[in-house]
């Protein structure tokens, strides 16, 4: 991606793989996108990431 996604932070955890998630977001049943720590995707289609993505981007643009 380009640059204006840099300060956007994204994580994948999947579903039997990772559980360092579970102390902070609780149980998850199926793979998940959480973006800077706040927006969880359950839905992982790339238009769905994407756009939200863009949308932590410009909340980051709003607050500078």
């Amino acid at each position: 991606m380009s640059d204006e996604f840099d300060n956007v932070k994204v994580k994948v955890y999947n579903v039997g793989k990772d559980f360092d998630y579970i102390k902070k977001y609780g149980m998850i049943t199926k793979s998940t996108v959480i973006i800077n720590e706040e927006k969880r995707l359950n839905d992982l289609s790339e238009t769905n990431i994407l756009n939200a993505v863009k949308e932590e981007v410009e909340k980051l643009n709003d607050y500078s």
